[in-house]
């Protein structure tokens, strides 16, 4: 096994495993969790995902974890129609947040927050709020844009960038934002084409991304489950890293999510290529930390499994 599939793979997975089309039940998905945690892939799962709502579920789970082994968590907010909405429901939110570290203590980590914006223009005062209430709890936090995937889609999400990134050129906080980049049905996947576009505005404006749902599979490919193309995680996360690496175009970022080859995504011993186009463990490491964070996944096991049939991982021991 090569070196470099380590700064691209590390944590990259984050655990939704409550959300369709998985959905399983509170004590399976925290029990399968705190397993992978202690599995020979350990080092690729990030957070478990999971709804603010349900956070009090947690409570029974306790005893599962520790200082030395926390539950690493990522936080979805609630969906709002208005920022006056989205701005109470936030507050309600952190206070959820706070009961359950107060009831964890060192036993949980809760990192990051992932909060839906209303499908409205987003106004610079709607980000520093959310920015000042999110920075002071301690999270690090993606916006995850709502906007209905129709012909506005890409102008829409276009603007919001532009706004959350000349907010973040401002502030000492960096917001990021969550791509979703498909879903259970085919009219939820955006194209490659928009994909790519909102890739090379946010690694052109050093907005930080993560990204939920359609991620199953490493490279592209049709799945007969949703009738549709469903984008490979390694096509996405090697388009957004080179992109910061080469600062690549609209057209360019395309080709690498159109590709469905598997032999073009290329793990070396000193970093990664995609045909021409090369990446050092070190870039590779630091864009991960930095502007591609992670995706959320309801299987931790399909993702590692499939790399294990390219050979991309070393095999399981026993």
């Amino acid at each position: 096994m090569t070196t470099s599939i380590h700064p691209f793979m590390e944590k990259l997975i984050d655990y939704a495993g409550l959300f369709p089309p998985a959905e399983l039940p509170m004590q399976e998905a925290i029990r399968q969790y705190h397993s992978y945690m202690h599995d020979q892939d350990y080092w690729m799962l990030g957070k478990f995902v999971i709804p603010v709502a349900r956070l009090t579920e947690l409570v029974p789970y306790k005893g599962l974890f520790s200082a030395d082994h926390p539950l690493s968590l990522s936080v979805i907010g609630n969906r709002s129609r208005t920022a006056a909405e989205c701005l109470n429901l936030l507050t309600g939110s952190l206070e959820w947040i706070e009961e359950l570290r107060n009831q964890y203590q060192l036993a949980a980590a809760v990192q990051s927050l992932e909060l839906p914006l209303p499908a409205v223009p987003i106004e610079h005062e709607l980000l520093l709020a959310i920015a000042q209430e999110t920075s002071a709890a301690r999270l690090q936090t993606f916006c995850e844009l709502t906007y209905p995937l129709d012909s506005q889609w890409e102008s829409a999400m276009t603007e919001a960038i532009e706004q959350v990134a000349a907010f973040n050129a401002s502030a000492d906080v960096k917001l990021g934002i969550k791509l979703r980049t498909g879903g259970i049905t085919a009219a939820a996947f955006p194209s490659p084409g928009q994909v790519a576009g909102v890739l090379a505005a946010c690694a052109d404006r050093q907005v930080p991304m993560k990204f939920t749902a359609g991620l199953h599979h490493p490279v592209r490919m049709f799945r007969d489950e949703v009738k549709t193309k469903m984008h490979g995680f390694l096509n996405v996360f090697f388009a957004g890293l080179l992109a910061c690496e080469h600062g690549l175009a609209h057209e360019e970022v395309r080709s690498i999510l159109d590709d469905e080859e598997q032999e073009h995504f290329v793990f070396g011993a000193d970093g990664i290529r995609w045909r021409q186009l090369a990446m050092s463990s070190d870039s590779v490491k630091r864009c991960r930390t930095n502007a591609m964070l992670s995706y959320g996944s309801c299987s931790f096991d399909e993702p590692r499994e499939e790399l294990r049939v390219l050979n991309l991982l070393g095999q399981r021991r026993g």
